[in-house]
């Protein structure tokens, strides 16, 4: 497995780091953080490896591409573009 390209020299890091960005530089007390890039669906937490809900399947698959930036309202797009959910389990 390869190192990960430190934070601050990866340049997709608020695609799929942002978290781990805010707690590698946190923002002053008035400031907040951006919620574009909170929202977006390969910054969301993992998702269980059980779960094959829409959510969770749209959430893998987001952060496969997180140089796509897909939001929270791309679940069901990126939903149509994969195979179902029990086909997807038995590959």
């Amino acid at each position: 497995m390869t190192e990960p390209i430190p934070i601050l020299k990866d340049p997709y890091a608020f695609a799929y780091r942002y978290r781990e960005y805010m707690k590698e530089k946190p923002r002053g007390p008035a400031e907040r953080c951006n919620p574009y890039y909170e929202k977006l669906l390969a910054n969301l937490p993992d998702p269980d490896i059980s779960a094959m809900d829409n959510r969770s399947r749209a959430i893998r698959y987001a952060k496969k591409h997180y140089e796509c930036y897909y939001e929270i309202r791309d679940i069901w797009r990126i939903i149509r573009w994969l195979p179902p959910a029990d086909e997807e389990d038995s590959s």
